[in-house]
């Protein structure tokens, strides 16, 4: 295997949590730079990674290794460095590396490069035959000079074609499937395996029997505000607890419940304390969604999520063994969902897509403890 080459790394902010994983990837991190760190201090540790780091004074301990500058600020970091006695040729840009945010993608994807000439940072790109100075202490006053360039993206395009309305506000279900199933149905394919032995399903039992195929040996429906022994239907509510027997069920499916649930904290610990002991909830919640008005009188719709919302909800039960968090959705995706375009209109391609920052369905899959 082909050793990694060293780098030190100079800032930890959202530089390089953006470019984290493939920086650990394609390098060995020697030692992080911290001007929070006190220049007398021998070196503090990183916690997530266990990576010494020290003020960036103690530069001379570490010679002729390079240095990556990880943020907007490349100018302050690039002086001090300077003023420390490091060779300008040990000192790399940051935002120069893959992957690219939008602003990155803007300066860099199409050959730009910033260059320090002479005290003074430009940004250049040959094809375009630009050769700017730029604010070395806020390299994103950049944007300004760039808005009458060809490498600007336009939304003007974009804004013309764009309805002020929906064209279905029921999340595009007159037109088809949502787009919201779609990834529903995804992630329950994915941990169909869990669906076994005596399931309950919230409203229906459609997961139930479209997932759990030959494992299923006893199917609950539960109902908030009626109960049909005819169909096996429970009337139970998680918010009280009401109708919930406690150890009872192998695994739940509950999809799109929580957000029309006030009181969170007591719905997951009844959804806990139903669960036999190694039994399993599949969870979805949405995370960018419009507002249904007939769900809002008759349920109320109090909570949108993110990944971390809905992991610390089940974490927090003393009686979770494990939460696995999957999201769901880019910004295309989320957009057609908004204006009610069922998932039949676009392109799988287009849905498979996931964009950890536009997360339109939040799933989980919970282990309760043996």
């Amino acid at each position: 295997m082909k050793s990694k080459e060293k780098v030190i790394l100079f800032g930890r902010g959202m530089v390089y949590q953006q470019k984290k994983e493939a920086l650990f990837q394609d390098y060995e991190v020697e030692v992080f730079l911290d001007n929070g760190i006190s220049p007398g201090q021998e070196h503090a540790t990183d916690e997530e990674t266990d990576i010494p780091v020290v003020n960036p004074a103690k530069i001379v301990c570490y010679p002729d290794i390079p240095i990556l500058l990880l943020s907007y600020a490349l100018g302050d970091m690039y002086r001090q460095l300077l003023d420390l006695g490091v060779e300008k040729e040990r000192i790399q840009f940051g935002p120069m590396l893959k992957p690219y945010n939008t602003f990155e993608k803007m300066l860099f994807e199409k050959n730009g490069k910033l260059v320090w000439e002479r005290e003074t940072l430009f940004y250049q790109n040959e094809e375009f035959h630009l050769h700017i100075k730029t604010n070395p202490s806020d390299l994103k006053t950049l944007t300004k000079e760039l808005q009458d360039t060809p490498l600007y993206p336009k939304s003007q395009s974009i804004l013309k074609e764009l309805p002020l309305y929906p064209l279905d506000d029921t999340y595009g279900m007159n037109r088809g499937t949502p787009v919201d199933r779609y990834y529903i149905e995804q992630f329950l394919e994915s941990q169909k395996k869990f669906i076994q032995g005596t399931v309950m399903e919230i409203g229906d039992r459609t997961y139930t029997e479209q997932f759990g195929e030959d494992r299923v040996t006893d199917s609950i429906i539960l109902h908030v505000e009626k109960e049909d022994p005819g169909i096996h239907q429970v009337k139970g509510n998680f918010a009280t607890g009401e109708g919930l027997q406690s150890e009872s069920i192998d695994c739940l499916i509950c999809t799109q419940t929580l957000p029309f649930i006030y009181d969170l904290p007591s719905a997951v610990n009844h959804m806990v304390r139903i669960l036999k002991k190694g039994g399993t909830a599949l969870i979805t919640v949405g995370g960018i969604s419009q507002i249904i008005q007939y769900e809002k009188i008759h349920y109320g719709h109090f909570w949108s999520f993110t990944d971390q919302s809905l992991q610390r909800l089940f974490e927090e039960q003393a009686r979770v063994d494990s939460v696995k968090v999957f999201t769901y959705g880019n910004v295309k995706s989320a957009a057609a969902f908004l204006y009610g375009i069922s998932y039949e209109e676009l392109e799988k391609k287009d849905l498979n897509v996931t964009d950890p920052n536009y997360q339109l369905i939040i799933a989980a899959v919970i282990k309760k403890k043996e």
